[in-house]
């Protein structure tokens, strides 16, 4: 019967694959509901695993047909989550096209970094527009048209995405309806083997058409441009009702994990809120009910009142500091003084000084870490409170049905700076104890120094 409903949109009759997947995608709510009534309930509200089942069957025609699509895995005894995304294999990597070597003192070559620069072959460069999907949003100075070289800053779907938008399907309602069960903590122990079908948004914003490689290189009105592009696309993908979380990310230099030297960011959104961030919000909503107080908050007047020796830099709303339990060595977090859940809901003035503190923590990083030859590669992380989380996941956010406290009154954002200086080995994959060789307090004073200098 499954067969039967896919025979319009086989690969067959369709020459492209991408249209393929779209029409596909299109007829997917159609299935479930003609199922739904064959299977003898005409009201269609069939038990959760059929649902799954029939899902399950049509992802299964996707390989069938061979529509590389990525898969949510899940290890049920760790709790672990994978994103199998074997597309993601054809990314191109132009840091091997000038020679530049990842190698175990995450080399980065400045020369070779100018040399990129002069190419005319970077896809995010103006003027290779053609190279990249079609844009999603933009900054322009004056041309109001999509796809046009006059812009600043730009976003577009990335060409080897790990998860897939896919239209007119499972809004994160339907998402958890269908495989809230395979996320839960206390339930998912009993789905071994079963993959979740990899839905998401993954985005490219390109913060600037000139050929930089580093936040540090950023003007003031690059810097802001990025960060109000962050919200924007937060803010969008949040209007849309589809995603329950997302999470912006930089990589620079091939030692972070970049495969283009030209500076961009990614953003990820995602059906349903990633376990860890779930058991961090879990934990967060604990505390508060207990003190009444968000943790971050306490955090915050703890680390600037009663130890300072961890700060590095603070302005008027907000405060750098090396975290106290860091990972790695030179690990910075920033967080505002204020509380604020959600960074898409940042005012004009917050949110570019939040930009040029960014900038201002990332040359201090690159001035002080002298022991490393060439350029500082790094992560950048934004992490903002899950969307509408109490709606989405309410039981598991730690508040009883009588408690009427939002979970943003719980959670607070932060963005993290972390330099490539360290690489997880056997000791940290085994335990998942990160050894640090720099205490965040010589991390925090060495950093310190820098800005005196």
């Amino acid at each position: 019967m499954i067969r039967s409903l896919f025979h319009s949109v086989s690969p067959v009759h369709t020459a492209n694959a991408n249209e393929n997947e779209t029409a596909f995608c299109e007829r997917i709510p159609k299935f479930v509901e003609f199922y739904t009534i064959s299977a003898g309930n005409k009201r269609g509200n069939f038990p959760q695993y059929d649902k799954t089942i029939v899902v399950m069957q049509i992802y299964g025609y996707f390989y069938h047909h061979k529509i590389c699509m990525p898969e949510y895995r899940h290890d049920p005894l760790t709790g672990r989550w994978v994103i199998i995304a074997e597309e993601r294999a054809s990314r191109p990597n132009q840091f091997d096209a000038v020679d530049l070597q990842q190698s175990t003192q995450n080399k980065q070559f400045s020369a070779n970094s100018e040399m990129i620069a002069s190419a005319t072959n970077c896809p995010f460069c103006r003027g290779n527009e053609s190279e990249t999907p079609g844009e999603i949003d933009a900054i322009r100075n004056s041309d109001v048209f999509s796809n046009s070289m006059n812009w600043e800053t730009r976003v577009v779907p990335n060409k080897f995405p790990a998860i897939h938008k896919m239209p007119r399907f499972c809004e994160k309602d339907d998402f958890a309806d269908l495989f809230g069960h395979r996320i839960e903590p206390d339930d998912s122990i009993f789905s071994y083997g079963e993959p979740l079908p990899g839905f998401g948004a993954h985005e490219v914003i390109i913060e600037t058409s000139r050929h930089l490689m580093s936040v540090s290189q950023f003007d003031d009105h690059e810097m802001t441009n990025m960060f109000l592009m962050y919200r924007r696309r937060l803010s969008a993908l949040r209007s849309e009702n589809r995603w329950a979380h997302a999470l912006i990310f930089k990589n620079v230099g091939a030692a972070a994990g970049a495969s283009l030297p030209h500076t961009h960011s990614q953003l990820m959104a995602m059906p349903f809120v990633p376990p860890p961030i779930m058991a961090e919000l879990r934990r967060a909503a604990a505390y508060r009910k207990k003190r009444h107080r968000c943790y971050w908050c306490d955090m915050i007047t703890f680390e600037h009142e009663a130890t300072p020796s961890r700060v590095v830099l603070e302005t008027e709303r907000y405060l750098a500091l090396c975290p106290f339990a860091s990972r790695f060595p030179m690990e910075v977090s920033i967080l505002p003084k204020e509380h604020v859940s959600h960074f898409e809901n940042l005012a004009d003035d917050p949110l570019r000084e939040l930009a040029l503190l960014v900038r201002k923590t990332v040359a201090l990083l690159e001035k002080t870490v002298y022991w490393v030859s060439g350029d500082l590669a790094y992560n950048m992380i934004l992490k903002s409170c899950p969307f509408d989380i109490d709606k989405f996941h309410r039981t598991s956010t730690g508040y009883d049905a009588q408690d009427d406290s939002p979970s943003e009154d719980a959670y607070h954002f932060q963005l993290t700076i972390l330099p490539s200086l360290a690489k997880a080995a056997g000791f940290e994959w085994g335990t998942g104890l990160h050894i640090n060789p720099i205490s965040p307090e010589t991390a925090a004073a060495r950093l310190r120094t820098g800005v005196q200098s």
